[in-house]
């Protein structure tokens, strides 16, 4: 009876593990990018600076963190169609005072650029245009210096003629 309770648990477990999708990392999970938000139709606005992060499907942003808002999920779609891969993502975070942060941007190669929108109760109050750059991109190694042959010593064998 033990061994039959046993085997059923297992196969039960095994089944469940394999039901379960696996979760696919997106392209831009664990970049990191400095940013500058320039406020549209607003006079006077100072443009903002920065730092917005991509850590297992959340957006975190200094600014949206700053307003009162959480990391959020973000969805993005890769598309290669023109040659260059460009990744494009989209995040809406929610505050405690019912506004809405709507972030639209592509990044193609180092380049993030698009728009972030602010909402409350449907009526846009912000919006900024985005553009920055990616900030942890890991440099390329360079290449291993090939090893100088030492001089030979003159041959002491030789005789001079």
């Amino acid at each position: 009876m033990k061994k039959t309770i046993v085997i059923a648990f297992a196969m039960l477990a095994g089944i469940s593990g394999f039901s379960q999708a696996k979760k696919v990392k997106s392209p831009i999970d664990g970049r990191i990018y400095t940013m500058t938000l320039t406020p549209e139709g607003e006079k006077k606005a100072e443009p903002v600076k920065d730092e917005g992060s991509f850590v297992l499907g959340k957006f975190k942003s200094t600014f949206l963190m700053q307003a009162g808002f959480t990391q959020s999920d973000y969805e993005y779609e890769v598309d290669s169609t023109s040659g260059a891969q460009v990744i494009k993502f989209t995040v809406e975070a929610k505050n405690e005072n019912q506004e809405r942060f709507s972030w639209d941007a592509s990044i193609e190669g180092d380049k993030i650029t698009g728009t972030a929108i602010i909402r409350k109760k449907g009526k846009i109050q912000h919006t900024y245009t985005i553009s920055g750059t990616w900030k942890n991109k890991k440099k390329p190694k360079p290449q291993p210096k090939t090893p100088v042959a030492p001089a030979t010593p003159p041959d002491s064998t030789k005789t001079e003629q």
